[in-house]
C-alpha cells in the first residue's frame, strides 16, 4: 500500500542493454561494462533490452532473450530487487528463473492478462503501466478528453483483471506513464493529479526521468537533470511512491532532503 506519510519514495535505477535508448548515457554495451557503484543508492533495478522511446521499433522476442541471457551471470551480483522492463512474458518468465523478481510492463499486463498471469506464477510484483497506442506511434497527436478520467478506467480495468488471474493487490504496482502517449499538457496533469490515483489505493510509479516535457528551449536530453530532479520533487510532493531515475546519486540526495523537510512539516502541523 502506499505510505501515509513522507518517507524516502523507492528509487528504480534505470540499466539499458540497448543501443538506441533515448539517453545515451544509461546504455551499457555489455555486462563487463556495469557500475555497480553508480546503483548503490537505488532500491530497484530496472533492466532493458528493448528500447520504448518514442519512434522506437520493436525489438524480436528472439533478440530480446539473446541480450537478456548474456548478462544473466552478472546481474546476479545485485543485492537490489531486479526488475525486468519487458512486455513480452517468456522474457519475464527467463528473468523470473534467473534472479529478477519484480516486472515492469509498459504494455499494463497484456491485453488479455498474459504477463498478469506469469506475475502470479511467480507471486512477483508487477508494474502496471498505462500507454496510448506503442512507441512508434504514441506521440503522433495524442488526445484525451480528460487523461485523468481515462488513467483511472484504464487502471480499474486492469486492476479487475489482476484480480481475475489470481494476481494479489501487493503485488501490483501503477505507472501512469508519462511520455507514452501524451503531450505536454497530460504529462502536467498527470504530475498535479497524482493524488487522484493513490485513492485507487496501490503505490505509484512516476517515470519522467529527462524525457522531451522537460525541454527548455530545445535543449537536449543530456542538459535535463535539473529540471527532472525539480519535477520528481513535485511528484514526490503529490504523492509519488516510487521514482525511476537515470541519475540513482542525484536523485537519491535531491530525495533524503525533500522528504525529511516534507516530514519536518508534517510533523510540525501534527503539533499545532
Amino acid at each position: 500500500m502506499p505510505n501515509s506519510g513522507y518517507s524516502i519514495p523507492k528509487i528504480m535505477g534505470i540499466m539499458n542493454f540497448t543501443p538506441d535508448s533515448f539517453f545515451s548515457a544509461s546504455r551499457i554495451d555489455s555486462d563487463q561494462s556495469i557500475n555497480y557503484t553508480q546503483y548503490k543508492h537505488a532500491d530497484i533495478v530496472d533492466i532493458g533490452f528493448e528500447s520504448s522511446r518514442p519512434g522506437a521499433s520493436p525489438l524480436s522476442e528472439k533478440d530480446e532473450l539473446n541480450r537478456l541471457s548474456d548478462i544473466l551471470q552478472n546481474v546476479a551480483n545485485f543485492e537490489q530487487t531486479l526488475s525486468i522492463d519487458t512486455y513480452k512474458p517468456n522474457v519475464a518468465k527467463l528473468a523470473l528463473e534467473n534472479c529478477f523478481n519484480m516486472i515492469n510492463d509498459i504494455k499494463g499486463g497484456g491485453n488479455n492478462g498474459e504477463m498478469l498471469e506469469i506475475a502470479s506464477l511467480f507471486g512477483c510484483p508487477i508494474v502496471l503501466m498505462h500507454m496510448k497506442g506503442n512507441p512508434a506511434i504514441m506521440q503522433n497527436r495524442p488526445f484525451y478528453d480528460d487523461v485523468m478520467d481515462e488513467l483511472l478506467l484504464f487502471f480499474e480495468n486492469k486492476l479487475k483483471l489482476a484480480k481475475d488471474i489470481g494476481v494479489n493487490d501487493n503485488q501490483i504496482i501503477l505507472d501512469p506513464g508519462i511520455g507514452f502517449g501524451k503531450n505536454i499538457m497530460d504529462n502536467d496533469t498527470i504530475i498535479n493529479c497524482i493524488n487522484q490515483l493513490k485513492k485507487l489505493g496501490f503505490p505509484i510509479l512516476i517515470g519522467l526521468s529527462r524525457k522531451s516535457f522537460l525541454s527548455i528551449d530545445e535543449d537536449g536530453v543530456e542538459d535535463r537533470l535539473s529540471a527532472t530532479l525539480g519535477v520528481t520533487a513535485l511528484a514526490v510532493q503529490n504523492g509519488a511512491d516510487i521514482i525511476r531515475a537515470h541519475d540513482v546519486e542525484d536523485t537519491y540526495r535531491m530525495l533524503s532532503v525533500i522528504t525529511r523537510i516534507l516530514q519536518n512539516k508534517k510533523e510540525e502541523s501534527l503539533s499545532l
